[in-house]
């Protein structure tokens, strides 16, 4: 009967997990040297990680962005100062492309999950200027049409609940650029465990990289 019990618990708190809802809040304010970028992230309204990046700069020296991390996870607070530098994203890369050509049906998967994010805000407010009126206007097209580009391949992908709120404001007369972008959306545990568990499967079943095949010896008659 005590097993049955224990059992039973085990089960239930199992399909709680699974039906539980993440809700990830980003933030990112940007003008002209000062960044912030925001990650926050909940499970039923209870905030269980943050991240938070109050600077975010180039080092000409060393070529790479320096990034000052602060997260908080569990009401522990830790901080530390990262260095992103061109060999980090170029290896980041060749990852991603490995996994790109040996994962079978990855776009499938990926495209499944997506399909189970739910866009609840979406703001992207942004102003520059050049210091010369005629190449902002030029810039000006260019840059909308990069937000709507953006802003299309999420709405294909995933279920907006709000329509999006974008802007885009000029300034002919002088050098100014800054940009306030802030994003909630949400998923079931159970749907991103199970992405994970389709990658893992497919990625057991990729194909070698490198195969021996046996060398035919022929002989001279």
């Amino acid at each position: 009967m005590v097993w049955l019990i224990v059992a039973s618990v085990i089960i239930l708190l199992f399909l709680i997990i699974l039906i539980a809802k993440i809700t990830i809040e980003v933030h990112y304010r940007h003008k002209f040297d000062d960044d912030l970028l925001e990650i926050k992230v909940s499970v039923w309204k209870m905030r269980v990680y943050t991240f938070s990046a109050p600077l975010i700069k180039f080092d000409f020296k060393s070529r790479s962005i320096v990034v000052d991390e602060e997260m908080e996870i569990g009401g522990q607070e830790k901080s530390k100062i990262a260095s992103i530098t061109k060999d980090i994203i170029l290896k980041d890369l060749r990852k991603m492309n490995e996994v790109l050509q040996h994962v079978a049906g990855l776009h499938k998967i990926i495209k499944r999950f997506l399909s189970r994010i739910s866009v609840h805000e979406l703001n992207w407010k942004s102003g520059f200027g050049i210091g010369d009126a005629a190449h902002t206007g030029q810039l000006l097209g260019t840059v909308w049409m990069l937000k709507g580009s953006i802003i299309g391949v999420i709405g294909n992908y995933m279920k907006m609940k709000q329509l999006p709120k974008v802007a885009v404001t000029p300034h002919f007369q002088g050098t100014i650029s800054y940009t306030n972008l802030s994003c909630m959306f949400s998923f079931r545990v159970g749907h991103a465990i199970l992405a994970g568990l389709m990658i893992v499967r497919h990625w057991k079943r990729r194909p070698k990289l490198f195969q021996s095949h046996p060398i035919e010896k022929t002989s001279n008659a």
